[in-house]
């Protein structure tokens, strides 16, 4: 077995709900950190789901990042082969997105 800890994603979040991680093939993830900054100067909402984009789904809630403000989840997140990790915000582009974690396979 080789894990793997590595930066897992990074980009920006849409205004509609898009995949920002998926786990390979024949591959476990444990999800550690997530970081979400705001580098405009307005406050924006983002919110993240794994594996489906009902509410049920949700892993972070409707959140609020102030302008030019971040927020962090800390903990475990335990993904398997093709699960996913979504997200969205209020507006296209406003939020960028660090997925850190590991990979086992």
């Amino acid at each position: 077995m080789a894990e793997t800890y590595k930066k897992l994603a990074q980009g920006q979040l849409a205004n509609s709900t898009g995949t920002l991680y998926t786990v390979p093939s024949s591959t476990s993830t444990l999800v550690g950190h997530i970081r979400l900054v705001n580098s405009t100067g307005a406050s924006h909402t983002v919110k993240l789901y794994h594996d489906g984009t009902a509410d049920a789904q949700a892993i972070l809630p409707t959140l609020t990042i102030e302008a030019g403000g971040w927020a962090e989840f800390s903990g475990g997140i335990v993904m398997e082969t093709a699960d996913t990790m979504s997200g969205v915000a209020d507006a296209a582009t406003s939020i960028t997105y660090t997925i850190y974690g590991m990979e086992i396979t």
